[in-house]
């Protein structure tokens, strides 16, 4: 992207890397961010961490989009600095609810369930 390289995971109509409502991470998810952080710590970019949620409306319990997308982009992070990355890598930390859709015409769709991460390009 124009920021820099984008990495997108996201759901699947058969996997969800959270449970629903939630920001605890399925195991298969711990997995895949060690695997990446290791491949991260290879670079030296910034990190930028982005949780997004589909358009389902959350009205009762602990979240509602904007705290869950920002809830599991958090833990999205901490898998990351668990799997080595240094903390200081990471600029932001944001969470864009069901604000940025990859698939607009289908908002509950699951790939717009995702986690990204920016290895943002240096300013200047």
């Amino acid at each position: 992207t124009e920021e820099g390289v984008l990495i997108s995971i996201t759901d699947d109509y058969d996997f969800g890397m959270f449970a629903v409502s939630s920001a605890e991470p399925r195991p298969q998810l711990v997995l895949v961010m060690e695997k990446l952080a290791e491949v991260l710590a290879k670079q030296k970019e910034p990190l930028i961490v982005r949780g997004h949620t589909d358009g389902r409306q959350y009205k009762k319990g602990t979240y509602d989009n904007w705290r869950l997308s920002t809830a599991r982009a958090h833990m999205a992070y901490y898998m990351l600095v668990r799997g080595g990355l240094d903390e200081s890598r990471f600029e932001k930390v944001e969470g864009y609810a069901d604000k940025r859709l990859r698939q607009p015409k289908d908002p509950m769709a699951a790939p717009n369930r995702r986690i990204e991460i920016l290895l943002r390009r240096p300013r200047g």
